[in-house]
């Protein structure tokens, strides 16, 4: 139960760090959603910003640190729910897929 409690805080937090970019977010993903690259490197970066406030992290998204750290049930929570919202907009496993192509892309930096 307190699991499930520290999954729920977590994110909670990211909810409400997200709430501060609430209309960029919608405005973004609406163009993203149209092909433009430049809109989802930007939803990209607010995903960064928000793991960063709420972790202390550098140049992880949320679904790559949810993966990583999956082995800590909170997490594992966590990435289970992330992968469900992500189904219809990126396939299965996009925890995964993240954390893969970041741990390449951040480490060529």
């Amino acid at each position: 139960m307190l699991t499930l409690l520290k999954t729920l805080r977590t994110l909670l937090c990211y909810v409400l760090c997200g709430l501060l970019f609430i209309v960029p977010f919608i405005v973004l993903s609406l163009i993203a959603l149209h092909g433009s690259t430049w809109a989802f490197n930007s939803l990209y970066s607010i995903d960064i910003t928000i793991c960063s406030i709420c972790h202390g992290t550098k140049l992880e998204s949320i679904s790559a640190r949810s993966y990583r750290l999956r082995s800590d049930k909170r997490y594992y929570y966590q990435m289970l729910i992330i992968d469900w919202l992500a189904t219809p907009f990126d396939g299965k496993e996009h925890c995964r897929r993240a954390f893969k192509w970041e741990s390449k892309a951040i480490k060529a930096v």
